[in-house]
């Protein structure tokens, strides 16, 4: 792991002089880095993934929990590391001598914070406490690493006066942010250019024209997440979305294809919305009964010269802060970030979104429901592996593990996700 270390520092003391012309893949435009530089990195963060695999739990015991402020992945002066923030500096010979931590001294970079973990922990708490008390409109809760505190996100802050809610938090000093740009509603967006080729197959980040059909003025935009088959009904196959997607016209939606790019409304029927738990977690189910349709272990990212299909081969949630993560939707295509925050919650004034992922990819409306990614293998970098789909607000995401479990504990469905075998 130390020559990897080595070579991932002269890679990045040569990210000036990289040939961006050869930035085809997704974690390339997103590193800015050369291609062939991809692999080695995707190794590195893989590398610190597992030790912070092993850290994580050590520091929320006892022992350790009042005197660090958890871990994220970052770049510190031109290096890779995995960055523990650190309240009380004298407890860190104590965790470098653990035989599990001590062989990773040299990929640990201990940041001098104010907040604990039992503290931001404690805070979120209080925090999540008053936003359901309060009921707060479209504002978003979650602990930021990188930030050592508790977030509350604000959006459309022009529009919605929290004034209220501010107030009843800020005892607990969290870290406020405002945005300002309204959402564009998702059942007035209109696609602006025509598709020239139409493929029939639906991806993951495909588009879905979702039709009220007593309503024509309640149609919905959004995007397919994953393909999934009953485990003991495989011939059953389901395409699980957003549950807000088909929220006002459960027991009547009608769910077509829409291609990326397309002016048609909608292309081919799919089948009908069979479950939407709206409240506390927004996941939706497609049954499929247009049997030309087939399952797709794969996501779109065809605006790409390469890299076009993603391949699926696993779905798992996401542990650590820092680490890479993509979408794809129909409206704004194939996107990637970072790990922002985890287990947050979202409050829209009427119900709770809970266990949401905040990442910092470019989400828009009408990518709800799209597929959430990380790449898996530097010996294959169309390989994928889905965290989850895009929900309501922001660039944020229901976790899988709380989708199949959700689904399973409401419908006594056991979904599975179609995947390719590798």
């Amino acid at each position: 792991m130390k020559a990897i270390y080595l070579l991932i520092i002269l890679l990045l003391s040569l990210q000036s002089y990289s040939i961006y012309a050869l930035q085809t893949h997704p974690l390339a435009k997103l590193w800015k880095v050369n291609d062939t530089e991809v692999p080695i990195l995707l190794e590195f963060e893989k590398n610190l993934t597992a030790i912070d695999d092993i850290l994580r739990p050590i520091l929320e015991e006892d022992e350790f929990i009042s005197s660090f402020g958890g871990t994220y992945i970052d770049q510190i002066e031109d290096k890779l590391y995995l960055v523990v923030n650190t309240v009380n500096e004298s407890k860190v010979d104590q965790l470098l001598k653990l035989p599990k931590i001590n062989p990773y001294e040299d990929f640990l970079y201990f940041f001098k914070t104010n907040n604990s973990m039992s503290r931001m922990k404690y805070n979120f708490d209080k925090i999540a406490a008053i936003t359901q008390s309060f009921k707060p409109k479209d504002v978003l809760i979650y602990i930021d690493m990188s930030l050592n505190n508790v977030v509350v996100y604000l959006f459309n802050a022009l529009y919605f006066n929290n004034t209220k809610y501010i107030n009843a938090v800020d005892p607990f000093n969290p870290s406020i942010i405002y945005e300002y740009t309204p959402s564009v509603p998702q059942n007035l967006l209109r696609p602006q250019h025509d598709a020239r080729f139409l493929n029939i197959r639906i991806l993951g980040g495909d588009g879905l024209y979702i039709k009220n059909k007593n309503n024509d003025s309640d149609n919905w935009l959004c995007s397919a997440g994953f393909w999934t088959s009953d485990r003991y009904n495989p011939n059953k196959k389901y395409i699980i979305i957003a549950g807000h997607c088909v929220e006002n016209n459960f027991d009547h939606a009608m769910v077509f294809f829409q291609p990326w790019n397309s002016t048609q409304p909608y292309v081919s029927y799919i089948g009908s919305s069979v479950y939407n738990p709206i409240n506390f977690y927004d996941i939706g189910i497609i049954h499929v009964e247009n049997e030309d349709f087939f399952p797709i272990p794969a996501i779109k990212n065809t605006d790409a010269d390469q890299y076009k299909e993603l391949i699926i081969i696993d779905g798992i949630p996401v542990f650590s802060h820092g680490v890479h993560i993509c979408k794809s939707g129909r409206t704004s295509h194939f996107t990637c970030g970072y790990v922002q925050g985890l287990n947050g919650i979202y409050s829209t004034g009427d119900r709770f979104a809970l266990e949401i992922i905040i990442t910092s990819t470019d989400v828009k409306g009408g990518d709800s429901g799209g597929p959430v990614l990380s790449f898996v293998s530097p010996q294959d970098l169309f390989l994928v592996v889905v965290h989850g789909i895009v929900i309501n607000r922001g660039s944020s995401a229901q976790s899988i593990d709380t989708i199949f479990h959700v689904i399973k504990e409401n419908t006594g469905l056991d979904l599975t996700l179609y995947q390719q075998v590798h």
